[in-house]
């Protein structure tokens, strides 16, 4: 077999560059596409604008300047040209920003070398505690973790050149951050009805030649119903080639395979679609991906023949080369649209098209049309299953009813009574080998709530080589495995999850466990003898698992 590309960053594949060496201030200015960065101004404490550097307290750390510009400028011929436009302008930013703090209290850091895992806390001491205008005086976790995630990546430069250890970067400062944010919301099936009967209206005019609106919006579009029928991200879409569609090698009559490339993961996904069986001919079939790509060839032919370019969405650059249709001229046409559009949601609020909520709302309809099944809904997606479940399921009332337990609950009675005989049956159950069987059987593959038949490369593990410690997803995992005496370590957790509530509120509870609560009860339990359930229910409160003891435990999770 042909070996996997490897995409981690090699000493042999790094672009050597003329680092600046020169403390002129004519020499530190970074140029991206979208913004200029003087690195000069973080000379001086407050980073004055260059016409007052003389009225300025200089700060004494020209080198550590010259530094940071010099990662940088490297980073540059690393990363996307968006990811470091963030770096400079916002994670050098709040670097500098963090330092004139400690400046302000006594403690100057002017060398690279001065960052210790002391400096990293009190950086995020310092970013948990930055005022903002929210309701708490403070930024919010999420905005916080975005902050810090920036100044790490310019800082971890370092760590490659050997100046700092990685060591100093503590592991998950942000516990739990992603229960904090709410996130977009999908769309509900009337929204979204109002939503693609005014897309396709559009489409319509597009393809009589009576679309008002720009060359932008037209592209926008048809961005936006491609999103909508297939999941993809905004800058997968933006970023597609002109061959990203290819005839499927089973079904060539009626599908075809749509590659598309995400270039934060590094990562190639093919999707088949439904096809047309002729692009120029039949025209009624416009809910058809490859027909829309198609057109869209047709539309942006006359600027690829300007420039030599293999982008599918390209527009004009003010009568300079064409150029991609990026992130921001794609949305600044979207609100456009918006306006013109003058939909409203269920709740009668202004509706904006969003494809992240377009995302989600694919991933939920997924959900339904594959009876809850995490696995095929994250592939079709385009993400791990954890990610899915993080990030772009959400849970519904419709869920939470219609929800479908994957584990196994394995009885005495379904199991026998012979050591080997339960071997060979667990193996069997599970589709696992024997020896998986056997470290099932005698508690290798114990979890906090049960067993696992696969926890070092289960759905829900991350693949590292470490165990997963994901126990809630465990309830929608199909390597989750019950028997009888893990009972009483289950219930502790029931226990524990039951009294979270009385400290997060009833909304974020329900948001979170009551769905584990209704697994537990609906499908777990029923399964075993009621006395034994009730035994191990009430042993579990009155002395519950040490593991489940205090609510402290959850926050791992």
């Amino acid at each position: 077999m042909k070996d996997k590309k490897n995409f981690i960053l090699q000493e042999s594949n790094l672009i050597p560059i003329r680092l600046n060496e020169n403390k002129s201030n004519s020499n530190l200015l970074f140029k991206t596409n979208k913004v200029l960065v003087d690195f000069n101004r973080w000379k001086y404490y407050g980073r004055p604008k260059c016409e007052n550097f003389n009225n300025a307290e200089y700060a004494n750390r020209s080198q550590l300047v010259v530094d940071l510009y010099n990662a940088i400028n490297q980073l540059s011929h690393e990363v996307r040209y968006t990811t470091v436009e963030v770096f400079a302008s916002d994670g050098c930013n709040h670097i500098f920003a963090f330092l004139d703090e400690q400046h302000l209290k006594g403690n100057d850091i002017d060398q690279i070398e001065q960052f210790t895992s002391e400096t990293i806390n009190d950086l995020l001491i310092w970013v948990k505690n930055k005022p903002s205008k929210t309701l708490t005086g403070k930024l919010s976790k999420v905005s916080a973790k975005k902050q810090y995630n920036n100044m790490k990546s310019v800082l971890m430069y370092f760590t490659r050149t050997g100046r700092l250890s990685k060591n100093i970067f503590p592991y998950a400062p942000f516990v739990n951050v992603n229960r904090s944010g709410k996130g977009a919301l999908a769309y509900s099936k009337s929204e979204m009805t109002r939503i693609m009967r005014y897309l396709w209206s559009q489409l319509e005019l597009i393809r009589k030649d009576e679309f008002i609106g720009s060359f932008r919006q037209k592209l926008s579009i048809y961005t936006l119903i491609i999103a909508a029928k297939t999941g993809r991200n905004t800058s997968t879409i933006l970023n597609m080639k002109t061959d990203c569609i290819s005839s499927h090698p089973l079904a060539p009559e009626t599908h075809i395979l749509l590659t598309s490339y995400k270039h934060r993961g590094m990562n190639t996904n093919v999707q088949a679609m439904k096809s047309a069986i002729k692009f120029d001919e039949t025209f009624s079939t416009h809910k058809d991906i490859g027909l829309l790509i198609h057109e869209i060839l047709v539309h942006t032919l006359h600027l690829r023949q300007k420039c030599d370019s293999d982008n599918l969405f390209l527009v004009d650059n003010n009568e300079k080369q064409p150029t991609s249709f990026t992130d921001v001229y794609f949305w600044t046409a979207v609100q456009g649209i918006g306006k013109r559009a003058n939909l409203s949601e269920d709740n009668a609020s202004p509706l904006s098209f969003q494809i992240k909520r377009l995302r989600k709302t694919f991933a939920t309809r997924v959900w339904q049309l594959t009876s809850g099944d995490p696995i095929k809904t994250s592939k079709l997606l385009g993400n791990t299953t954890p990610v899915m479940n993080q990030s772009y399921l959400e849970v519904t009332p419709e869920m939470e009813k219609n929800h479908k337990y994957f584990g196994y609950v394995l009885t005495k009675s379904l199991l026998g009574d012979s050591e080997k005989h339960i071997t060979d049956k667990i193996s069997h159950l599970l589709n696992i080998n024997i020896d998986k069987a056997k470290s099932v059987l005698i508690g290798d593959f114990n979890t906090g709530v049960g067993r696992c038949s696969d926890p070092y490369e289960g759905v829900y593990a991350k693949g590292n080589g470490k165990a997963c410690t994901r126990f809630v997803a465990c309830f929608k995992c199909p390597n989750q495995v019950i028997i009888e005496s893990d009972l009483h370590r289950l219930f502790s957790f029931y226990w524990l999850i039951r009294k979270e509530r009385g400290f997060i509120g009833r909304k974020q509870w329900k948001k979170l466990y009551s769905w584990v609560i209704k697994v537990i009860e609906n499908e777990i339990e029923p399964a075993f003898d009621k006395l034994v359930v009730d035994k191990a229910k009430e042993s579990a409160f009155n002395t519950p698992n040490p593991m489940w003891l205090s609510r402290n435990s959850l926050e791992a999770i």
